[in-house]
């Protein structure tokens, strides 16, 4: 009898074991579960922020259309919606590092755009990018099949692994310039031998320079040195300014009022005048360009102009809890009436882009004020 209560007890026991087993799988099954739609009710939030964050930008762009330096202008850094945030990231041509970060819709046309930029244009811009390299690059949107100076055709990209054709068209992004004979990432995004700039967020963080060797600050178009960020945010494939009549559309233009010193000097002004255009237009607003006529040497006036028509934005959009964040780069043409985007690229899986002291802050609860953005404590 006795012997019969022990094996009634002890399979009780073993029941309790098994059902206790049970019930913490499903307790870590839930509390999983829980935490997945979490993230998924999170990621929901910056998915919607960044499409909101898509509409405010083609707003600005509508609203002060074409005056392109209030446009640049306009605060975007921790623009709250909801409980979560989205900021749009612009490139600093003046400082590589955290510290110097800017935050607004940025002007295509402040750049060189790879359509029209001569061989000798290209060159010019940081990266000490070689002749053959440039000549390839123009040759590549030549409609000719029929290589100039050093560049390539099609008879080189056939004579590759996985063979193509020469486009002899114009390029349809920037990114598409990696198709053509010596563009590497490296040449894009870094300093022409080792890639820098790997999340392309047009920051050099200390992780960055130290797995690319690349230590120093970069020194700048005009004084022959590089930029380690690469030469993707100083082209674009998209400006052009609309027609109007008999006047066919240019392509190709440099705003005056947002070009950078360094576009400026590649496309051909000399380093004084192009500083000298800089720094008349701190505390200005110009929505042409006649104010500068008497700095402008006359055989660059058809290269520039006074307003633009095409814009982008580097996305970057949070949610609340500091658990997801999306980001896009988007262009927006406003040549006609609303505007509309005509690229976009998610950029999400180069990682997070911002002081990661913003999403530790969110994760605490507390809200996030425009102007702390540079404060990283993990640079």
């Amino acid at each position: 009898m006795n012997r019969r209560r022990g094996v009634i007890f002890i399979a009780a026991l073993g029941v309790i074991v098994v059902l206790t087993g049970l019930a913490l799988v499903f307790a870590q099954s839930m509390r999983t579960e829980a935490m997945a739609s979490a993230n998924r009710r999170s990621q929901a939030q910056a998915d919607s922020i960044e499409l909101g964050a898509e509409q405010w930008v083609m707003a600005q762009v509508d609203a002060y259309q074409p005056d392109a330096m209030t446009i640049q202008q306009v605060p975007a850094e921790a623009i709250q919606v909801g409980t979560g945030y989205f900021w749009i990231m612009q490139f600093n041509p003046d400082n590589d590092s955290d510290a110097g970060r800017l935050y607004g819709i940025t002007d295509e046309s402040s750049k060189l755009n790879i359509n029209s930029a001569t061989s000798v244009q290209l060159q010019s811009l940081p990266g000490d990018l070689e002749q053959n390299v440039a000549d390839a690059i123009t040759d590549w949107r030549n409609t000719t099949n029929k290589a100039t100076s050093d560049g390539a055709e099609t008879d080189y990209y056939q004579s590759l692994t996985e063979p193509y054709e020469c486009k002899n068209a114009s390029f349809e992004t920037v990114e598409e310039m990696l198709l053509v004979e010596g563009v590497t990432p490296a040449v894009l995004w870094g300093n022409g031998q080792n890639v820098v700039d790997m999340n392309r967020d047009g920051v050099l963080s200390a992780p960055e320079r130290q797995a690319s060797g690349f230590n120093s600050q970069f020194t700048g178009a005009q004084s022959g040195g590089i930029d380690g960020r690469g030469l993707y945010n100083y082209l674009t494939c998209y400006t052009t300014t609309p027609g109007s009549g008999r006047t066919p559309a240019i392509t190709g233009q440099v705003n005056i009022n947002t070009a950078s010193d360094v576009v400026l000097v590649a496309l051909g002004m000399s380093a004084n005048a192009a500083q000298q255009i800089v720094n008349e237009r701190v505390g200005n607003i110009y929505t042409d360009k006649s104010w500068a006529t008497n700095i402008i040497n006359p055989l660059l006036q058809p290269l520039l102009t006074g307003q633009s028509s095409q814009y982008s934005a580097d996305i970057v959009a949070v949610s609340g809890d500091g658990r997801a964040f999306k980001r896009v780069r988007i262009v927006v043409d406003a040549s006609t009436a609303p505007s509309r985007i005509v690229y976009r690229k998610d950029l999400t899986s180069f990682g997070w882009p911002l002081p990661d002291a913003i999403k530790q802050q969110l994760a605490s609860g507390k809200p996030i004020q425009p102007g702390t953005s540079t404060n990283n404590a993990n640079p």
